[in-house]
């Protein structure tokens, strides 16, 4: 098979890239929790923080910097204005002071504020020993998500201030970054992903696994190769960035224990059987990992070469583009005794500085003191070396025919990719990146009168795709995992897509 006449046949898929939302914003946790309320002298509302921060300290562990300490009295919800506005009292002359968690007893907060209490005018003579009424109101725990949200909670509770620049990472990617990301990858994502679909034709013809497929490439490459792209191209350039492909190889483990499978096992692949297809590793999205890890541990002088059976052509032929020299390299290094080498050999590397982002199209190295055999290698492998700072698969992007399965999920995490991209259409019901079911429009037909159109509202959560039911774990981005990367899915033009894959053998990709 000739992989470059195939490369210029590749038309790429129509439609656009979004982001998946993040389970914390699908699912937010609204916490709620009771607070104090009291009125103070508007002239002592800066000794009222003094005093309420030196005796009753907040929880750290619990910021709620997105609640107003203090309101105006034209800031209070409206079902709050009966309980705590007071007949007499001026709106110049008191403030509205908020007590948050954990809640001191009252005795100990009248002790502290009434020496800041308003005047009392029903009873001038007993403003000698003012006291001050504590009100119990609910607030929520957690900062707003939305402008939408913020309103309503300080129309429904206290005042709330939403602060779009307020580190949130947590929850979600930051905006900036998330739509820098989106930009980059939309003009090319269709045509990594066509590729990604031949990668898993090829292995579904060879009868090594599914029909599942996996593209990885380096937005570092894609960048500085744009530049040179222009109208003499050979129909093959938009694949320079392409580091690495690999489709599912769950069936190259056949009983045979041969490399070759004379009898391809795809009439299994109408059902899910474990006993074919158990374990990840010959998933499309690990076998891209290792192949870049193997290539990466080749490429270092003294290693050997390694055996990788069951390769397609199209494996093949992305991986020879990282090929380089390695006895020719290995001249180029300093002689050292051999038993320093075996000694840094069982050593583990440290991982290499950070790259450091000097432009928007290109990086630089942190450190200088490269070897000969870096910027020699480097240019003929695109496969980053650990010596150019290569390290697992930091900042790279991968392209799927699927959404991956829970376990590839977290391997993809543990791998430090920048970025996961696949088709809406190739979602699974084992998949562990989805945070929410798809929901389309309710077409509404003539005749059809507002009950009916009430009643499929109702149903609008009930998979409107017609998928089936099943868990969102939006794993490329929760808040208890100390890695995260960037989700997106390709939405393709209505009539250009497959079905859903939901919808299929319920396998694991």
């Amino acid at each position: 098979m000739d992989v470059e006449e195939l490369l210029r046949g590749i038309k790429p898929l129509e439609g656009q890239v979004t982001a998946i939302r993040t389970v914390q914003e699908t699912r937010p946790r609204e916490d709620y929790a009771d607070a104090y309320v009291t009125e103070v002298n508007v002239k002592c509302a800066s000794k009222v923080i003094k005093v309420l921060d030196s005796r009753f300290p907040r929880d750290s562990s619990q910021p709620l910097s997105h609640l107003r300490r203090f309101a105006k009295h034209n800031q209070i919800p409206e079902h709050l204005r009966p309980l705590l506005l007071r007949e007499g009292i001026s709106p110049a002359q008191t403030i509205f002071v908020l007590i948050s968690p954990p809640l001191p007893d009252i005795d100990s907060l009248q002790d502290a504020l009434s020496p800041f209490a308003p005047p009392n005018p029903a009873s001038e003579e007993n403003n000698n020993n003012p006291s001050l009424t504590f009100h119990t109101i609910r607030i929520p725990l957690q900062p707003p998500l939305t402008p939408v949200q913020a309103d309503a909670w300080s129309k429904s509770m206290w005042p709330v201030v939403y602060n779009p620049a307020a580190p949130r990472a947590m929850i979600a990617p930051p905006p900036h970054i998330l739509a820098r990301a989106r930009d980059s990858i939309q003009p090319k994502a269709g045509r990594y992903l066509a590729l990604a679909q031949r990668v898993a034709d090829e292995a579904e013809r060879s009868g090594l696994g599914r029909r599942v497929g996996a593209v990885v490439v380096d937005p570092d490459l894609e960048a500085e190769a744009a530049p040179d792209n222009n109208d003499n191209d050979d129909g093959i350039h938009w694949s320079d960035a392409v580091v690495a492909v690999a489709g599912d190889g769950r069936y190259s483990r056949a009983a045979t224990g041969t490399e070759e499978t004379s009898n391809p096992p795809n009439q299994v692949a109408t059902t899910y059987s474990p006993d074919h297809e158990g374990g990840p590793e010959l998933h499309a999205l690990m076998r891209a990992v290792d192949l870049i890890a193997s290539k990466r541990r080749e490429d270092r002088p003294g290693s050997s070469a390694t055996n990788r059976p069951c390769l397609t052509e199209v494996e093949r032929y992305f991986l020879s583009k990282s090929d380089v020299d390695t006895t020719a390299a290995a001249s180029t290094q300093p002689t050292e005794p051999n038993s320093e080498f075996e000694s840094k050999e069982s050593t583990p590397v440290p991982p290499p500085e950070k790259y450091q982002k000097t432009t928007e199209t290109s990086a630089q190295p942190i450190h200088t003191h490269t070897e000969t055999l870096a910027s020699a290698s480097a240019s003929a492998s695109r496969i980053r070396p650990r010596s150019q700072g290569g390290y697992l698969c930091t900042d790279l992007d991968v392209y799927l025919t699927h959404e991956p399965c829970i376990c590839c999920s977290m391997g993809l995490l543990l791998s430090r990719f920048r970025s996961v991209v696949f088709p809406r259409s190739g979602r699974m019901v084992s998949g562990g990146l989805a945070s929410e079911p798809v929901v389309g429009p309710v077409p509404v037909e003539e005749g059809q009168g507002e009950d009916e159109v009430g009643k499929d509202d109702e149903k609008k959560d009930e998979h409107v795709d017609g998928s089936v039911e099943r868990e969102y774990y939006g794993l490329h981005w929760r808040k208890e995992l100390n890695w995260r990367a960037l989700g997106f899915e390709f939405v393709e033009e209505q009539g250009c897509g497959e079905g859903s894959a939901e919808l299929g053998v319920a396998f694991h990709a």
